[in-house]
Protein backbone atom coordinates (compact mmCIF):
# COMPACT_ATOMS: atom_id res chain seq x y z
CA UNK A 1 0.00 0.00 0.00
CA UNK A 2 1.04 3.41 -0.10
CA UNK A 3 0.90 5.94 3.44
CA UNK A 4 -1.14 8.79 2.72
CA UNK A 5 -0.10 12.16 3.79
CA UNK A 6 -0.62 13.11 7.52
CA UNK A 7 -4.28 14.54 8.42
CA UNK A 8 -5.41 13.64 5.06
CA UNK A 9 -8.71 11.60 4.96
CA UNK A 10 -9.02 7.97 4.05
CA UNK A 11 -9.60 6.95 0.62
CA UNK A 12 -13.09 5.26 0.17
CA UNK A 13 -13.11 1.23 -0.40
CA UNK A 14 -13.31 0.32 -3.98
CA UNK A 15 -16.89 -0.78 -4.35
CA UNK A 16 -17.16 -4.23 -5.75
CA UNK A 17 -20.25 -5.53 -7.66
CA UNK A 18 -22.33 -8.21 -6.41
CA UNK A 19 -21.16 -11.18 -8.56
CA UNK A 20 -17.15 -9.90 -8.14
CA UNK A 21 -15.60 -12.83 -5.93
CA UNK A 22 -12.12 -12.05 -6.83
CA UNK A 23 -9.68 -13.56 -6.08
CA UNK A 24 -11.53 -16.57 -6.26
CA UNK A 25 -13.18 -17.08 -10.31
CA UNK A 26 -16.39 -17.35 -9.13
CA UNK A 27 -19.26 -18.14 -5.99
CA UNK A 28 -18.80 -21.25 -6.27
CA UNK A 29 -15.12 -21.74 -5.89
CA UNK A 30 -15.30 -19.18 -2.64
CA UNK A 31 -17.77 -21.42 -1.07
CA UNK A 32 -15.46 -24.28 -2.42
CA UNK A 33 -12.53 -23.06 -0.63
CA UNK A 34 -14.42 -22.17 2.40
CA UNK A 35 -15.53 -25.55 2.75
CA UNK A 36 -12.43 -27.59 1.80
CA UNK A 37 -9.97 -25.71 4.09
CA UNK A 38 -12.43 -24.19 6.58
CA UNK A 39 -14.88 -26.57 7.50
CA UNK A 40 -13.58 -30.02 6.43
CA UNK A 41 -9.83 -28.38 6.75
CA UNK A 42 -9.18 -31.48 4.16
CA UNK A 43 -5.88 -32.89 3.43
CA UNK A 44 -3.85 -31.57 0.49
CA UNK A 45 -3.82 -34.92 -1.02
CA UNK A 46 -7.96 -35.49 -0.26
CA UNK A 47 -8.18 -32.69 -2.32
CA UNK A 48 -6.46 -33.37 -5.31
CA UNK A 49 -8.53 -36.52 -5.38
CA UNK A 50 -11.42 -34.98 -5.06
CA UNK A 51 -10.71 -32.46 -7.94
CA UNK A 52 -9.12 -35.03 -9.91
CA UNK A 53 -13.00 -37.24 -9.75
CA UNK A 54 -14.87 -33.43 -10.44
CA UNK A 55 -12.57 -33.16 -13.51
CA UNK A 56 -13.42 -36.63 -14.78
CA UNK A 57 -17.22 -35.62 -14.23
CA UNK A 58 -17.18 -32.80 -16.32
CA UNK A 59 -14.71 -33.47 -19.26
CA UNK A 60 -17.87 -35.11 -21.12
CA UNK A 61 -19.36 -31.33 -20.46
CA UNK A 62 -15.87 -29.73 -21.97
CA UNK A 63 -15.46 -28.24 -18.41
CA UNK A 64 -13.50 -28.39 -15.18
CA UNK A 65 -13.58 -27.64 -11.48
CA UNK A 66 -12.99 -24.30 -9.59
CA UNK A 67 -9.39 -25.57 -8.87
CA UNK A 68 -7.02 -27.33 -10.83
CA UNK A 69 -5.07 -28.88 -7.93
CA UNK A 70 -4.50 -27.72 -4.18
CA UNK A 71 -1.82 -25.39 -4.66
CA UNK A 72 -3.81 -23.19 -6.57
CA UNK A 73 -6.77 -23.68 -3.59
CA UNK A 74 -3.92 -22.60 -1.30
CA UNK A 75 -2.72 -19.64 -3.76
CA UNK A 76 -6.07 -18.07 -4.01
CA UNK A 77 -7.06 -18.29 -0.31
CA UNK A 78 -3.35 -16.92 0.29
CA UNK A 79 -4.33 -14.02 -1.72
CA UNK A 80 -7.48 -13.21 -0.15
CA UNK A 81 -7.06 -9.60 1.02
CA UNK A 82 -9.36 -8.71 4.62
CA UNK A 83 -9.60 -5.19 5.17
CA UNK A 84 -7.12 -4.62 2.04
CA UNK A 85 -3.98 -6.83 4.45
CA UNK A 86 -2.67 -9.95 2.73
CA UNK A 87 -1.64 -12.83 4.58
CA UNK A 88 2.23 -12.76 5.47
CA UNK A 89 4.06 -16.14 6.61
CA UNK A 90 7.56 -16.85 8.70
CA UNK A 91 9.14 -19.60 9.36
CA UNK A 92 10.06 -21.65 12.65
CA UNK A 93 12.20 -24.49 13.63
CA UNK A 94 13.11 -26.09 17.01
CA UNK A 95 16.49 -24.67 17.79
CA UNK A 96 16.69 -26.43 21.71
CA UNK A 97 18.68 -29.52 22.76
CA UNK A 98 17.30 -32.37 20.79
CA UNK A 99 16.69 -36.12 22.97
CA UNK A 100 19.08 -39.04 21.44
CA UNK A 101 15.79 -40.16 19.49
CA UNK A 102 14.36 -37.03 17.85
CA UNK A 103 11.61 -36.76 16.82
CA UNK A 104 10.65 -35.86 13.24
CA UNK A 105 8.82 -32.45 14.35
CA UNK A 106 12.10 -31.10 15.79
CA UNK A 107 13.80 -31.54 12.29
CA UNK A 108 11.11 -29.63 10.33
CA UNK A 109 10.65 -26.19 9.18
CA UNK A 110 6.86 -24.68 9.96
CA UNK A 111 5.22 -22.12 7.75
CA UNK A 112 3.40 -19.67 10.08
CA UNK A 113 0.75 -17.54 8.14
CA UNK A 114 -0.55 -14.44 10.07
CA UNK A 115 -2.07 -10.91 9.46
CA UNK A 116 -1.14 -7.89 11.13
CA UNK A 117 -4.75 -7.38 12.66
CA UNK A 118 -3.51 -3.93 13.43
CA UNK A 119 -3.94 -2.86 10.22
CA UNK A 120 -7.70 -3.65 10.03
CA UNK A 121 -8.46 -1.66 12.69
CA UNK A 122 -9.00 2.42 12.03
CA UNK A 123 -8.55 4.82 14.12
CA UNK A 124 -10.98 7.66 14.54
Amino acid sequence: GKFLPPGAPLLPPSTKTNDDWSPYYSHLAFKMAEFLFQCCKMSACQIVTLLDLWAASLLKYDDQPPFSDHKQLYNTIDSTLLGGVKWECFKINYLREKPSQIPLWMDQAFNVWFKLLALLVIAP
